[in-house]
């Protein structure tokens, strides 16, 4: 059984390129759009003004079952000015009741629109299309859909959100970076910082890498992780290597969002960063043999198998101690055999 709990988790984490080890972004409204079997949108009820009524069905049917939740003042006041809109609800099976998810603007409507209209791709994976349409809306004078924006930026594949057009001014990045209100959207902003091409974004991204080794858990280490390597290359390994891979004090938190972050590059950088991230974990696991267990998650994750050749000695020389090390190995391990033993797409019987 543990054998497949740790292969469902790497499996589950592939192409999460943004899900850092602290940090997994919050389910959008896409999220739920997508997850729902019933789909509908409100406005206030003709004869009862505090009092929802669903005016369209997206998905699914009318069930019959009122939705309980007011119509507060606010609303209210903006569905009354805007005889267009609606309040957009999902009917939760299991506590039976509806809940309101998104206030449906015009363009707010076009987007829910795009999105179940790409449902079956959308779900099973974060599809170039669905990045392009939340690209577009990252100043989007709307407020509702620039959040939306970020949240759904946040869960492209790293690979993929290098290609992105920044709209975003650095400064005003920077700005909300550091603001309570902004949590959900702290590690997609670090990232975009690393993408701005900015010299304050650069100072920013450094000046956080200088104070993390003092850090026992440095949140949001991954995600700086991977921006300075952005902006620095190799030079930014080196320091990462200096810094935190090289101090033994380290804690394992520490040692593994940096870890993600070349686990991450590792699938998009350049030939040559190959070989600095290669020489770096040689040196780590060198220095802490427990620390393959973190490579092999990491890499593992993204279903890449560089690391096989590396972490099997340390196996076989009985070098790590911890058993759940061993079995994160193992299982990292026997799925790379199992990459490499597969045959090319395209070169299987029948064909």
């Amino acid at each position: 059984m543990p054998v497949l709990i740790l292969c469902a988790v790497f499996i589950a984490q592939t192409a999460q390129a943004c899900s850092f080890h602290f940090y997994k972004p919050e389910r959008s409204v896409i999220d739920r759009v997508l997850d729902s079997d019933t789909l509908a949108i409100a406005r206030p009820h003709p004869d009862s003004p505090f009092s929802f009524q669903i005016v369209e069905v997206l998905r699914g049917a009318e069930n019959g079952v009122a939705i309980r939740e007011l119509v507060n003042s606010q609303i209210r006041a903006r569905l009354a000015a805007n005889p267009d809109d609606g309040v957009l609800f999902v009917f939760d099976q299991e506590t039976n009741v509806w809940q309101s998810i998104a206030y449906l603007s015009g363009d707010y409507r076009q987007v829910v629109d795009f999105a179940l209209a790409h449902e079956e791709a959308w779900r099973t994976e974060y599809t170039p299309d669905r990045l392009a349409l939340f690209a577009g809306l990252q100043t989007h004078p709307e407020p509702a859909l620039r959040q939306l924006a970020l949240l759904e930026i946040d869960k492209a594949p790293y690979d993929m959100l290098r290609g992105i057009e920044l709209q975003i001014p650095a400064e005003k990045l920077l700005a909300e970076l550091w603001k309570i209100e902004g949590y959900p959207y702290q590690s997609i902003r670090i990232l975009l910082l690393g993408l701005s091409d900015d010299d304050a974004a650069r100072r920013e991204i450094r000046a956080f890498i200088a104070r993390a080794p003092d850090r026992e858990r440095s949140r949001n280490l991954g995600a700086f992780a991977t921006a300075l390597v952005e902006i620095d290359g190799d030079a930014g390994i080196a320091l990462l290597d200096r810094e935190i891979l090289s101090d033994p004090r380290q804690s394992r938190d520490n040692v593994e969002q940096v870890v993600e972050a070349l686990a991450i590059h590792s699938g998009v950088g350049a030939p040559g960063m190959a070989a600095s991230i290669a020489a770096t974990l040689d040196r780590l696991v060198a220095l802490r043999p427990d620390t393959a267990a973190l490579i092999a998650r990491q890499f593992g994750s993204r279903q890449n198998w560089t690391q096989a050749d590396r972490l099997a000695p340390l196996v076989a020389e009985r070098r790590l101690t911890a058993a759940s090390d061993l079995m994160t190995v193992a299982v990292y391990l026997a799925q790379a055999r199992d990459a490499h033993a597969a045959p090319p797409t395209g070169t299987g019987m029948g064909d």
